[in-house]
């Protein structure tokens, strides 16, 4: 348990919130977290960490809402996803991150604002591809999330599933990044308190977020969520050069 308890208080805030805004909108929430977190973390924590809370907090907007789920994307999904965390597994530690977020970025963008789905659909719409990736590169950046996000956002479905199909996604993914940290020995247990404290604020955060989402417009909602998910690509690409600098 934190010693010092605003530091407690601000991440326990900083959960609710932010997955508060992710199950009213679909997205922002796991790049507020990770943004907040190495404030108060040591840098090796960090993804993992936020892996498991992310894990939880995605799974809980899925359970409050999973008949708006897209689960016959599922089984492909996860044989991605699996393949991507067993790969992934031998490169932990290993992988270059220093272009990461900006290819990234870059890659979110495009497909946000082009018609690269449609052109491209046997790769971008095979969700196993997609899951491969995904997991593969979570293990050494934490927000690859955003990479389904808009290519469910081009399957022409409404607001609600897309969010939540994401949350269904993110669930499996965040799991197998989890199972990926503890074989390579990451002692989770020295966390335990502040993990079950903000892993509590995050479910909450989604239980209520919920039900703005429901009183937000579809054309509103879709408007909000692409803004949010071209903020984000930005924002992966401008930390790229002020990290660099």
């Amino acid at each position: 348990m934190f010693e010092n308890l605003a530091s407690l208080y601000v991440l326990v805030g900083v959960s609710f919130i932010t997955s508060f805004m992710t199950a009213a909108i679909g997205v922002g929430g796991g790049i507020g977290l990770l943004a907040v977190m190495p404030q108060f973390l040591p840098i090796s924590a960090v993804i993992p960490v936020h892996g498991l809370i992310q894990m939880v907090s995605n799974a809980s907007r899925f359970a409050f809402d999973y008949k708006s789920a897209k689960v016959d994307i599922l089984p492909k999904y996860i044989i991605g996803c699996l393949v991507g965390a067993f790969i992934g597994y031998f490169f932990i530690g290993k992988f270059p991150e220093k272009y990461l977020s900006l290819v990234l970025g870059f890659f979110i963008l495009v497909i946000t604002w082009t018609k690269i789905v449609s052109y491209l659909g046997f790769i971008f719409k095979n969700f196993a591809i997609v899951g491969f990736v995904q997991t593969f590169l979570s293990l050494f950046v934490a927000v690859t999330g955003l990479i389904s996000q808009p290519i469910l956002m081009k399957m022409d479905i409404k607001k609600d599933e897309v969010i939540v199909t994401h949350a269904m996604q993110m669930s499996v993914l965040h799991g197998l990044k989890v199972a990926a940290f503890v074989i390579a020995g990451f002692a989770f247990m020295d966390y335990a308190g502040l993990i079950i404290i903000m892993i509590i604020a995050s479910t909450v955060g989604s239980y209520f977020g919920g039900f703005l989402r429901d009183r937000i417009s579809q054309r509103v909602g879709a408007m909000l969520l692409k803004a949010g998910v071209t903020f984000f690509g930005l924002k992966m690409i401008l930390d790229h050069f002020t990290q660099s600098v």
